[in-house]
């Protein structure tokens, strides 16, 4: 049993790795930060290219979740008969939105890497972490370019409530932005 009983080699506790290849998303500096990770990748590149996109996914969730929040009081508080309509309009257009966001100003701040060596396979393999930044404004701005489309959206299929919320939103992410620069 004990030959065959796994080993703890590293815990989130005793992790050396960089404190940023810990966290998804955070805030400092006036800058957002998106991290991913790729683990046991047997080409270093590809890897990269891999925690790269790990994090990118990152800053569009992030974009998309924020989203969500802050409909979700509107979709739930309706008091409609059609309310699972609302709802099921508003899930797919978030989700059709989220897949087209453009984001620009995004960059790399950050690469940590592993190379490790495999007996069982006797070659290398790489554990990677991104670290992508983007200013908080341009942030902002991707967020906003995501409530224009689902207020036009809602507005071209008449969702008068769901296009107000929206404009609501852009109107305080537009004072947000002011304030960020």
């Amino acid at each position: 049993y004990q030959i065959q009983k796994p080993i703890i080699v590293q815990t989130s506790l005793d992790d050396d790795r960089p404190e940023w290849t810990q966290r998804t998303v955070f805030e400092k500096n006036g800058k957002v930060y998106f991290t991913g990770g790729f683990a046991d990748g047997a080409d270093y590149a590809v890897s990269i290219r891999c925690a790269n996109a790990e994090a990118l996914k990152s800053a569009v969730q992030a974009i998309s979740q924020y989203i969500r929040a802050e409909f979700s009081e509107y979709v739930h508080g309706s008091n409609s008969a059609y309310r699972e309509g609302i709802e099921r309009y508003f899930s797919d257009g978030i989700a059709i939105f989220s897949e087209n966001i453009h984001v620009q100003g995004i960059r790399q701040a950050g690469l940590y890497y592993e190379e490790m060596f495999s007996p069982a396979l006797m070659q290398s393999t790489y554990n990677v972490f991104v670290k992508l930044e983007m200013s908080k404004a341009d942030y902002l701005n991707a967020k906003a370019q995501v409530l224009k489309k689902l207020r036009d959206r809602f507005k071209n299929d008449g969702e008068i409530q769901a296009k107000d919320k929206a404009e609501k939103l852009l109107e305080d992410l537009k004072d947000d932005i002011k304030t960020q620069t």
